[in-house]
């Protein structure tokens, strides 16, 4: 069974850009829940979210939203913005879920094992996707969803196809066919390669050759000379 993650908040009725800022200055985060119901605005410790963030990076952990004097709500993080400077918290908008209803979401994608062409043959893994997007029930959103490429060799990849996913649980929004993660060829051999075919391609300074551009430059400037005096 799932940890049920619980947040404390309180119905917000003060809006606007000052009443938000003297929220801001004495510790909290305003908010607003959006979804099945009417939008709700609300308020919440700001070292509490910090901290639950700290502890569950991916913005698909699904909440209940504690409101003093209301029921619980279940939500999701759909936004926060960052102070620029010290990255707090400056506003949270929460999307809340019926339990009985899919959602689409975009679950992270972790990598897990070390490539066979990475330890044995030196190449280097390249992870071209981050995240997929699939439509599920919200008891079966996950923070983040593995896939192991112990497997891959020099020049193998894997797709969306390959992530093991319950087919009963989530429908794949995202195309199957995007690339994952690949394993690339050592870039220090790349680099040797071009090095070496620029070299091939360069066209050596014959000596003889400059020798008479220089003497024939000089007879020129000579002749120039004459002709003013």
């Amino acid at each position: 069974m799932k940890e049920e993650i619980k947040l404390a908040a309180q119905v917000r009725t003060e809006t606007g850009t000052k009443a938000v800022n003297r929220l801001r200055r004495a510790g909290a985060v305003p908010g607003v829940i959006y979804g099945t119901s009417d939008p709700k605005n609300v308020q919440f410790s700001a070292a509490t979210f910090a901290a639950l963030q700290r502890h569950h990076t991916s913005e698909n952990v699904m909440l209940s939203l504690e409101i003093e004097g209301d029921r619980a709500h279940k939500v999701l993080v759909r936004d926060v913005q960052h102070h620029p400077l010290t990255g707090a918290p400056l506003h949270v908008d929460f999307y809340e879920l019926s339990m009985t209803k899919r959602v689409a979401v975009s679950i992270p994608l972790e990598l897990t094992g070390d490539p066979i062409g990475v330890t044995r043959d030196g190449g280097v893994l390249e992870h071209i996707l981050r995240e997929i997007e699939v439509e599920c029930l919200p008891d079966d959103i996950v923070e983040e969803l593995p896939l192991d490429v112990s497997a891959l060799e020099i020049g193998d990849r894997l797709t969306v196809a390959d992530i093991p996913l319950d087919p009963e649980k989530y429908d794949l929004i995202t195309s199957p066919e995007i690339a994952v993660a690949a394993v690339a060829a050592p870039r220090v051999e790349e680099e040797e390669e071009a090095e070496e075919e620029a070299a091939e391609g360069a066209e050596p300074e014959v000596i003889g050759e400059k020798k008479d551009e220089e003497e024939g430059e000089q007879a020129e400037e000579k002749k120039d000379e004459g002709e003013k005096k």
